[in-house]
Protein backbone atom coordinates (compact mmCIF):
# COMPACT_ATOMS: atom_id res chain seq x y z
CA UNK A 1 0.00 0.00 0.00
CA UNK A 2 3.22 2.30 0.80
CA UNK A 3 4.79 1.68 -2.34
CA UNK A 4 1.35 2.96 -4.41
CA UNK A 5 1.26 6.16 -2.68
CA UNK A 6 4.93 6.77 -2.91
CA UNK A 7 4.59 6.20 -6.89
CA UNK A 8 1.91 8.29 -7.28
CA UNK A 9 3.71 10.98 -5.55
CA UNK A 10 6.81 10.57 -7.81
CA UNK A 11 4.60 10.66 -10.85
CA UNK A 12 2.90 13.77 -9.63
CA UNK A 13 6.56 15.43 -9.02
CA UNK A 14 8.19 14.72 -12.32
CA UNK A 15 4.58 15.91 -13.76
CA UNK A 16 4.72 18.92 -12.48
CA UNK A 17 8.68 19.19 -13.67
CA UNK A 18 7.53 18.70 -16.69
CA UNK A 19 5.30 21.18 -16.84
CA UNK A 20 7.52 23.68 -15.16
CA UNK A 21 10.44 23.42 -17.53
CA UNK A 22 7.26 23.43 -20.77
CA UNK A 23 6.61 26.84 -19.61
CA UNK A 24 10.17 28.15 -19.13
CA UNK A 25 11.26 30.54 -22.26
CA UNK A 26 14.45 29.73 -23.95
CA UNK A 27 15.76 33.40 -22.94
CA UNK A 28 14.99 35.47 -20.25
CA UNK A 29 12.82 39.11 -20.89
CA UNK A 30 15.85 40.49 -19.47
CA UNK A 31 18.54 38.91 -21.76
CA UNK A 32 17.86 40.56 -24.46
CA UNK A 33 14.98 43.11 -26.00
CA UNK A 34 12.42 42.13 -28.28
CA UNK A 35 12.59 42.46 -32.11
CA UNK A 36 10.86 45.17 -34.11
CA UNK A 37 7.35 44.20 -34.80
CA UNK A 38 7.20 41.66 -32.36
CA UNK A 39 3.61 40.17 -31.85
CA UNK A 40 1.04 41.37 -29.44
CA UNK A 41 1.01 40.06 -25.65
CA UNK A 42 -1.16 37.39 -25.52
CA UNK A 43 -3.86 36.84 -22.79
CA UNK A 44 -1.70 34.51 -20.65
CA UNK A 45 1.22 36.91 -21.16
CA UNK A 46 -1.10 40.20 -19.56
CA UNK A 47 -2.78 37.57 -16.89
CA UNK A 48 1.49 36.44 -15.78
CA UNK A 49 1.97 40.37 -15.87
CA UNK A 50 -0.75 41.08 -13.73
CA UNK A 51 -0.02 38.43 -11.00
CA UNK A 52 3.40 39.40 -11.30
CA UNK A 53 2.68 43.17 -10.32
CA UNK A 54 0.10 41.90 -7.93
CA UNK A 55 2.75 40.15 -6.08
CA UNK A 56 5.85 42.42 -6.64
CA UNK A 57 3.22 45.40 -5.32
CA UNK A 58 2.24 43.32 -2.23
CA UNK A 59 6.05 43.40 -1.63
CA UNK A 60 7.30 46.64 -2.51
CA UNK A 61 4.67 48.83 -1.08
CA UNK A 62 5.52 48.50 2.56
CA UNK A 63 9.51 48.29 2.09
CA UNK A 64 9.05 51.57 0.26
CA UNK A 65 6.46 52.84 2.34
CA UNK A 66 7.11 51.58 6.09
CA UNK A 67 10.84 51.36 5.92
CA UNK A 68 12.84 53.59 2.97
CA UNK A 69 10.57 56.70 3.74
CA UNK A 70 10.76 56.98 7.28
CA UNK A 71 14.50 55.79 6.93
CA UNK A 72 15.38 58.67 4.66
CA UNK A 73 13.30 60.97 6.53
CA UNK A 74 15.29 60.57 9.33
CA UNK A 75 18.53 60.66 7.39
CA UNK A 76 17.38 63.85 5.69
CA UNK A 77 17.07 65.55 8.67
CA UNK A 78 20.40 64.46 10.12
CA UNK A 79 21.94 65.51 6.61
CA UNK A 80 19.85 69.18 7.20
CA UNK A 81 21.83 69.14 10.77
CA UNK A 82 25.06 67.74 9.97
CA UNK A 83 25.08 70.75 6.92
CA UNK A 84 24.20 73.46 8.85
CA UNK A 85 21.06 74.50 7.30
CA UNK A 86 21.89 73.23 3.56
CA UNK A 87 18.38 72.41 1.99
CA UNK A 88 19.89 70.78 -1.40
CA UNK A 89 21.07 67.07 0.08
CA UNK A 90 18.83 66.59 2.69
CA UNK A 91 15.83 67.30 0.06
CA UNK A 92 17.66 64.71 -2.17
CA UNK A 93 18.15 62.25 0.05
CA UNK A 94 14.17 62.71 1.47
CA UNK A 95 13.28 62.32 -2.55
CA UNK A 96 15.23 59.61 -3.10
CA UNK A 97 13.36 57.27 -0.34
CA UNK A 98 10.01 58.46 -0.61
CA UNK A 99 8.87 59.45 -4.14
CA UNK A 100 8.76 57.57 -7.29
CA UNK A 101 7.23 54.10 -7.68
CA UNK A 102 5.00 52.69 -5.16
CA UNK A 103 2.66 50.71 -7.08
CA UNK A 104 3.91 47.95 -10.04
CA UNK A 105 1.75 47.90 -13.32
CA UNK A 106 1.45 45.09 -15.27
CA UNK A 107 2.92 47.46 -17.82
CA UNK A 108 5.81 47.78 -15.66
CA UNK A 109 6.33 43.94 -15.57
CA UNK A 110 6.24 43.22 -19.15
CA UNK A 111 8.60 46.30 -19.68
CA UNK A 112 6.64 48.30 -21.65
CA UNK A 113 6.05 51.61 -19.01
CA UNK A 114 9.39 52.71 -16.49
CA UNK A 115 10.09 51.89 -13.49
CA UNK A 116 10.75 55.13 -11.16
CA UNK A 117 12.80 54.36 -8.27
CA UNK A 118 12.72 58.09 -7.35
Amino acid sequence: MMRCSHSRGRILLWLLVMVVAACLPTTSWAQGTPPAGSEAPTFWSNALAGVGAVAGTIVYVPFKALLMCPVSAVASGATYAVTGGAMETPKFVLRVGCTGTYLIAPAMVQGQESFRAY
